[in-house]
């Protein structure tokens, strides 16, 4: 199944995203999950329909977004970058270390790796258009996401699924700012929001300088 066919499979839309680079909201059409994320719910299941092989998760945390990927995309095998080092209110190493540990654990199931390391540190270790799912969620500062973006789309065939978390007004902003230059500056069209507590912003990969 494409982009379209299992975009279209999950969810209904409102808006115009082909005018002034705005996105389409996205809507899912089941309830999935937890109330407030069904739509990264159903984002997993567009993953499964497309049949990804090769993902990519900046930002993983406790391994929740990454268990919820794999749950239903089971024939993806998934590198979780994450450096887990302080920063802002996680300001112990301490706490950063067990957090690791935890997530290594976690994800022993699943078909997953674990990279400690900062996405732009080894995003040169993996060749271009190399995966067909990229879900970002690391820095959400304006720079570090427009970095992110820039160094990893190229690493995502033609036809792929990019996803950025929490598009939204926390952290300045740096998201949503990011995202609409991106998107504006590279012609992105169409691309869509989930209606979500923290919303997901996410489109196909058209063209291979993306």
């Amino acid at each position: 199944m494409n982009f379209q066919e299992a975009v279209y499979k999950h969810f209904k839309f409102t808006g115009r995203a082909f005018r002034d680079n705005l996105p389409a909201l996205a809507i899912p059409k089941f309830h999935w999950g937890n109330q407030g994320d069904h739509g990264r719910q159903a984002l997993a299941r567009v993953a499964s329909d497309m049949q990804c092989r090769r993902g990519v998760e900046i930002g993983t945390h406790r391994g929740d977004s990454s268990i919820m990927w794999l749950k239903q995309a089971k024939k993806m095998h998934l590198s979780c970058i994450d450096p887990y080092v302080t920063y802002n209110a996680r300001r112990s190493q301490n706490a950063q270390n067990a957090v690791y540990a935890e997530a290594v654990e976690r994800l022993k199931p699943y078909n997953a790796e674990i990279i400690r390391a900062a996405s732009l540190d080894v995003v040169d270790s993996f060749e271009d258009r190399s995966l067909d799912f990229l879900y970002i969620d690391g820095d959400h500062e304006f720079d570090p996401v427009v970095q992110d973006l820039v160094r990893w789309a190229p690493k995502v065939c033609k036809g792929g699924l990019i996803l950025l978390h929490d598009y939204g007004v926390f952290w300045r902003g740096g998201v949503v700012k990011a995202v609409d230059a991106y998107t504006s500056c590279h012609r992105i069209d169409p691309w869509y929001v989930t209606r979500d507590y923290m919303p997901t912003a996410f489109w196909e990969k058209r063209i291979c300088h993306e």
